[in-house]
């Protein structure tokens, strides 16, 4: 059989494939009793939303399933508001998403003046298009809503992303959780905003997978693996093609490094999103994340980080930050990315400085699942 053709059976443990997202929401808000759910919308919100509304920015993640613990992991203190979840790697509705609005504002025929909401998806084309429609009905009904879809992944690259741009991987956590700190300390939606948009512009994201995600439309599904001894560089959240296929699979130290030129190469112009200077003392100071797809353990990462930091420092650069677990998954897909984050360079001009962007990195917050 030719390797076109191969395919294998995956296993998953779910009940009805419909109403797994319902269910997994279900007990997670049960279990957690600062959450609540709205089950009509697959809406998981903070129970403080009400009195947090009237004086706050509030907060909304929007994401397909299959993701977790993206975003119903993060909704909590200091970090989301609410979570709007679709179903399993498919864009939550515009009616979900206005719902979500509705939910995080002062009603405006209540006479109150409502802070506003940031509303952030990946950029995905279903995304946003339902946000775009869900932000059109708000703004006519009175609501205020600043929009912000973020794109991170270094993979693909400005020639072949065109004018859709690159996808949405792990890049919008870090932007959220400085975004989110921000708005716990009752700043406006303005400014929010531009934190989170000038965080994002400062992250880069590149994925490795060593084996293909079956969707759970039924409890076995077949799955097109990779070939035999071999991974793919760049592969997306949801099995998009990646950058390459590599065979033999390299050493670790050697894909790492791969990795890493990926994010940090300005004489790349095609990926060389994160700006960089030649000037590692005025910019190289970096948060790096480190993320799994769904079946890499923690020991694993953690190997991978203590190479990433060895081939970072090897550069030139300081990392400040490290956090690792699994944070956006992909089902049970084997393979990691690496998140990498252009601390504010040093001088005046930028949104924020060095101690400020560490400080709301460094808040604390109160969610199932960020790792602090």
């Amino acid at each position: 059989m030719s390797t076109e053709n191969r395919t294998k059976e995956t296993f998953h443990f779910i009940n009805n494939p419909q109403d797994t997202i319902n269910e997994a929401l279900t007990g997670l808000t049960e279990h957690y009793p600062y959450l609540s759910y709205s089950p009509a919308h697959k809406i998981v919100y903070r129970n403080d939303l009400e009195s947090l509304r009237e004086d706050h920015v509030t907060v909304i993640g929007c994401s397909g399933g299959g993701h977790e613990p993206m975003f119903s992991g993060f909704v909590g203190q200091n970090f989301l508001s609410a979570y709007v979840s679709g179903s399993i790697f498919a864009s939550p509705t515009a009616r979900q998403m206005f719902e979500a609005i509705k939910l995080c504002q002062t009603p405006p025929d209540s006479g109150k003046d409502s802070p506003g909401t940031l509303l952030v998806v990946g950029n995905y084309t279903g995304d946003i298009l339902n946000a775009g429609l869900a932000i059109t009905r708000a703004t006519a009904a009175g609501y205020k809503v600043r929009f912000v879809p973020v794109g991170d992944d270094v993979a693909v690259g400005r020639r072949k992303g065109g004018k859709v741009g690159r996808r949405g991987l792990s890049g919008h956590l870090i932007a959220l959780k400085c975004a989110c700190a921000f708005a716990q300390r009752r700043e406006g939606l303005q400014r929010v905003g531009d934190v989170m948009e000038y965080v994002a512009s400062n992250v880069g994201t590149i994925g490795v997978a060593f084996d293909r995600v079956a969707l759970p439309n039924s409890i076995l599904t077949s799955l097109q693996p990779l070939p035999p001894n071999t991974l793919e560089l760049g592969m997306g959240a949801h099995g998009e093609p990646g950058l390459q296929q590599i065979s033999p699979i390299p050493s670790p130290k050697a894909l790492i490094k791969s990795m890493i030129t990926l994010l940090v190469d300005i004489n790349d112009k095609d990926r060389a999103f994160i700006p960089f200077s030649n000037d590692r003392t005025q910019d190289g100071e970096v948060v790096l994340l480190l993320n799994s797809l769904g079946s890499t353990s923690d020991e694993v990462l953690a190997s991978f980080a203590e190479l990433a930091i060895e081939e970072l420092e090897g550069l030139g650069f300081v990392v400040k930050r490290l956090t690792l677990g699994p944070l956006v998954t992909s089902l049970k897909m084997s393979g990691f990315g690496i998140t990498l984050w252009r601390l504010p360079p040093k001088g005046e001009g930028e949104i924020m400085n060095r101690e400020q962007a560490l400080e709301l990195w460094d808040s604390r917050v109160e969610t199932v699942a960020w790792r602090q």
